[in-house]
């Protein structure tokens, strides 16, 4: 019986962080004006938007993923910044959680340290996790690839959710992507 409730109160705990990080990333996405790397960022996905083509209109050295998935959300939205640091904001809080909960399976009481310094790397790194960047949805990926990698320790499905991750790591920083991979497969 209290192996079930610890398990429920663990899920809250994470969903705790997970609203924190979240909170963090967005709190300071309207501070930053929009620099050229982000900026950059937002315009091939308005053309990807209108109809142009990765690598056939648009050459770019980094993988698609990051200004595909924002297209959609361009699509979905409209072409705000604001849409793409609200994704930003939603990927640090899942990654916060994610974090939290791999922590506390390895380390224990110091889970939630490792959650807090995620939270607070909006601050302390601005501002990388809150604003659209190909590096920053890569890490944030990765983050969760890490999770769902040592999840599936215990619930084996979630391996092929960690390949989709790392897939989708590889194809926004390809670097990142194969360091990623090579860790995880260790």
């Amino acid at each position: 019986m209290s192996g079930t409730r610890r398990r429920g109160w663990l899920g809250v705990g994470a969903l705790l962080w997970g609203t924190a990080g979240a909170l963090a990333s967005a709190a300071l996405a309207p501070l930053e004006p929009n620099l050229l790397e982000e900026g950059f960022a937002l315009h091939v996905a308005q053309r990807i938007a209108s109809g142009e083509h990765m690598y056939r209109d648009i050459v770019f050295f980094s993988g698609p993923a990051p200004f595909e998935a924002l297209a959609i959300l361009f699509r979905m939205f409209g072409d705000s910044v604001f849409a793409a640091r609200g994704v930003v904001a939603v990927l640090h809080g899942l990654a916060a959680a994610a974090v939290f909960d791999t922590a506390r399976r390895g380390c224990g009481a110091w889970a939630p340290a490792a959650a807090a310094a995620l939270v607070a790397a909006p601050a302390l790194l601005f501002p990388l996790y809150s604003i659209y960047f190909h590096t920053t949805v890569a890490v944030e990926l990765g983050m969760l690839a890490t999770w769902a990698s040592v999840r599936s320790l215990e619930r084996p499905p979630l391996a092929a959710l960690a390949g989709v991750l790392v897939s989708l790591v590889a194809i926004s920083k390809q670097s990142l992507g194969a360091l990623l991979a090579l860790g995880l497969a260790a």
